[in-house]
């Protein structure tokens, strides 16, 4: 499927010309060029190609090329692509989904935690989108039917480690395991997906915006896209479904457990819980000492984390 704001249209060009510009065929350029007609003959550029001359002494100009592109509708700078090489965007897939364009555009305002398909099951306040695989150490792999792949963090890791600062994309291309570093609270945390994937890019938005990361975790807060690779098992391992579902609400309800655990040892105020001892608020890690912080990173989003067993 294609994105919607995906559009195809003609351009023309001059071959000959010392700087090469495409004029989007319309009707606000016609009547206003001459090189499809036989007064192309007194352009200066067709003058200075006298090899070319014959050939186009009557109608359009020899040096006149046209083709098929697309490009972005809502694009604030248009960028024509030619067809032969749409297969290379995002754009004319599942993937568009992750554009921020895609993102502002269709869903002005929803592109949160909370946002999205409202079929999606929600779980004490965390969505969990019935597309994703999930991994034990709360991050998400979505596939597409091409081969598609992104990677990210989850609604419940989101919403534990809002205020994140800094982070630092630590895998290179290929075929490997994604892996970044989030930086909160003066805490560096590795979070790695389990399993390898022809990674072909990361998300360098976060870089300047690492707020996005915990607010919109499923649409601009992406961390890596790639490619399911042939040798590689990405979704081995990995829930999605019902037992998706299940498993955020068992997590969910351990977490509220660990930090009535941490109140209880630190014999502190009920600051991170609700006053009927509810379920652990938003910036969680934010209201924590640097010891409990790596209690709580340790027991739930360890890089080697594994399915618990019941």
């Amino acid at each position: 499927m294609n994105c919607p704001f995906l559009k195809e249209t003609r351009v023309r060009s001059c071959s000959a010309a010392p700087v090469r510009m495409q004029i989007r065929n319309g009707l606000e350029t016609m009547g206003l060029e001459r090189c499809s007609t036989p007064a192309h003959t007194e352009c200066v550029v067709y003058r200075e190609h006298p090899e070319a001359a014959q050939a186009g002494e009557c109608g359009a100009c020899p040096h006149l090329q046209e083709r098929l592109v697309q490009f972005c509708s809502v694009a604030p700078v248009t960028k024509f692509v030619p067809y032969s090489e749409a297969s290379l965007s995002r754009c004319g897939d599942g993937a568009y989904e992750y554009c921020s364009l895609y993102l502002n555009f269709a869903q002005p305002g929803l592109s949160s935690v909370h946002s999205g398909d409202e079929r999606d099951p929600v779980v004490e306040g965390i969505r969990v989108p019935r597309r994703l695989y999930y991994a034990p150490n709360h991050m998400w792999l979505d596939v597409r039917e091409n081969g598609a792949c992104h990677v990210g963090i989850d609604g419940l890791l989101a919403r534990a480690l809002k205020n994140i600062s800094e982070i630092t994309f630590a895998t290179a291309k290929g075929v490997r395991r994604p892996s970044a570093a989030l930086t909160l609270d003066g805490v560096t945390w590795p979070v790695t997906f389990p399993n390898p994937m022809l990674i072909s890019g990361a998300n360098l938005y976060l870089r300047r915006h690492p707020e996005r990361l915990a607010e919109d975790p499923y649409g601009e807060g992406w961390l890596f896209e790639g490619w399911e690779a042939p040798s590689a098992k990405v979704r081995e391992g990995l829930l999605n479904g019902a037992q998706a579902v299940a498993w955020m609400g068992q997590e969910a309800q351990r977490l509220t457990e660990f930090v009535h655990g941490c109140t209880a040892r630190c014999e502190a105020s009920l600051g991170p819980l609700m006053n009927d001892g509810g379920v652990a608020v938003a910036d969680l890690a934010g209201q924590m000492q640097r010891e409990e912080l790596l209690r709580l990173l340790n027991e739930f989003f360890a890089p080697h984390a594994a399915w618990a067993q019941t």
